[in-house]
């Protein structure tokens, strides 16, 4: 067995002598009433959720849209047109600050399965990831890691609990060799081997809900990957429509974003766009990203409608998020998995969860992945495996509601294990002391947000010599917090399965591999 993972010199980011200076002077000035609320204390349980009459035999459909970052969903203000998961959030619940715990899928999506952090659950090694605009290219990608059996996961607490369990997923890396399909009776993943529409898993879906019997309860995920590199096709009569607003797009251009340019944003006859006269600027890249949304929420409105007309529709539960956002060249890089910025970890999260409402049908509590099990095994009345590390969002049935406060992590980068932030719902601080998505070392590993007035973190608070008292306390409380915030886990030996090329050349395609 590992060790326990707060022993992991790589996830244990030392704390430098003046933060410790700035922890004991914060902790001096707070004294033993610091259960006050400060600017630097961690989150308190959710209570924005309220049970009121869930029904009996509810069952259960996760949506995963990959690489779908929050900010650009109009339901959060953002440009993307999505009426199908705007008007589903505005029948039911919005949650306005939910999280991912690592900025790329398998680690992410293990979390949302097994309520562990990436460090804990040890999903997390790939070497040959990286962004394809990247000048060195990776190694040829023969074996990755899985996820371990002897880890619970969501499937499989529900298929104890006498659910029937269906997933159609699009991302090879959801391959049942790595571990993905424990707890489903019916795993489908043949649409990871090729480009995949959504709505061809929308009909997938539909087909096995409609073989179900009445009194059947039943847990379907489905895996979409509408909005991944290479994103949408773009249409040229409105990238003509919009010329003059692309125009005046004067955000400069990295290497990687010129590199991106040339190759992303085409039209839906395959034309690069910039060859064929649009021009080459980061809105661009913006637009086709945001077509990829659209093309997604096409094939969720067709789930969605066609989910409708089913018996079980009334008495069934459905959460609507993604594994993690995308970085569209704001700090420099592309693509996803190397960053910590809530371009490539803020995340959508709508709910319908019959039988519950919150105010104004918004959760404005800090939430993760992570939470998504115990928030279930509490709604829907079953027993969680004893190793969950994630705190409920939904009041359960009976017993005394949760009450541990918490910071958030995320972690899990790609090639880099020992990055991480953590933060409450106003401050992040990240450390990274390795290579960034482009290419440089941060001369100080730590940088400190308010992403409450800053929510494109572009000013790091520590980068001002004449810090507020509030900010050296917010610093001195969430470094500490960066050991131990995740707590100690004993996980299974890692084990890995073999890549094989079918499934190598799909992940080039997807920009994972040379």
């Amino acid at each position: 067995m590992l060790e326990p993972v707060v022993n992991r010199p790589s996830t244990r980011p030392p704390m430098s002598a003046r933060a410790l200076g700035m922890l004991a002077v914060a902790t001096a000035a707070l004294g033993t009433a610091c259960a006050r609320s400060t600017p630097a204390a961690p989150e308190p349980a959710c209570r924005d959720v309220r049970r009121i009459a869930v029904p009996p035999d509810v069952n259960l459909v996760v949506i995963i849209n990959d690489t779908n970052r929050r900010d650009r969903m109009g339901a959060y203000g953002g440009p993307a047109r999505t009426p199908a998961f705007d008007a589903f959030a505005r029948a039911h619940l919005l949650f306005d600050r939910a999280v991912t715990q690592s900025p790329w899928t398998k680690p992410s999506v293990a979390t949302l399965f097994t309520s562990l952090y990436p460090s804990q659950h040890g999903v997390t090694d790939d070497p040959q990831i990286r962004s394809p605009f990247d000048v060195q290219r990776a190694s040829a990608l023969v074996e990755a890691d899985v996820l371990a059996p002897e880890l619970d996961t969501l499937a499989e607490v529900l298929q104890r609990a006498g659910f029937h369990t269906a997933a159609f997923v699009s991302n090879p890396w959801m391959e049942k060799r790595f571990g993905f399909d424990q707890g489903f009776e019916r795993y489908d993943d043949s649409f990871a081997r090729w480009g995949t529409p959504g709505d061809v898993v929308s009909r997938a879906a539909l087909v096995w809900l409609g073989e179900r019997q009445p009194d059947e309860r039943f847990f379907v995920y489905l895996h979409y990957l509408d909005s991944h590199l290479p994103y949408g096709a773009l249409d040229r009569a409105e990238v003509a429509r919009r010329r003059d607003e692309l125009v005046a797009d004067r955000r400069p251009l990295s290497e990687q974003a010129k590199a991106a340019l040339q190759m992303v944003p085409r039209f839906q006859d395959g034309q690069p766009a910039v060859a064929d006269g649009a021009p080459p600027v980061l809105g661009l890249i913006e637009m086709a990203y945001d077509a990829g949304l659209e093309k997604f929420d096409r094939a969720l409105g067709q789930f969605l409608d066609g989910f409708a007309r089913h018996p079980a529709y009334e008495r069934t539960a459905i959460l609507i998020t993604s594994d993690h956002g995308e970085a569209l060249f704001a700090h420099g890089w592309g693509n996803h998995g190397v960053g910590l910025h809530d371009d490539e970890i803020a995340i959508p999260l709508a709910a319908r969860l019959p039988g519950t409402a919150a105010d104004g049908g918004h959760v404005s509590c800090l939430v993760g992945l992570i939470d998504v099990l115990p928030s279930l095994c509490a709604y829907l009345g079953v027993a969680c495996p004893p190793a969950v590390v994630g705190t409920s969002f939904v009041p359960a049935a009976s017993g005394p509601p949760a009450s541990a406060a918490r910071y958030l992590v995320s972690e899990g980068v790609a090639k880099q294990p020992s990055h991480r932030s953590v933060r409450n719902r106003t401050y992040k601080l990240l450390w990274e002391t390795g290579m960034r998505g482009d290419g440089k070392v941060k001369p100080n590993p730590y940088s400190l947000y308010d992403v409450r007035a800053d929510p494109q973190e572009t000013t790091d608070l520590l980068a001002n010599d004449r810090r507020s008292a509030e900010v050296q306390q917010v610093f001195a409380s969430l470094s500490s917090a960066l050991t131990t915030a995740v707590p100690p886990f004993t996980r299974p030996p890692k084990a890995s399965a073999p890549v094989g090329h079918e499934t190598q050349e799909r992940l080039k395609a997807l920009g994972y591999t040379n």
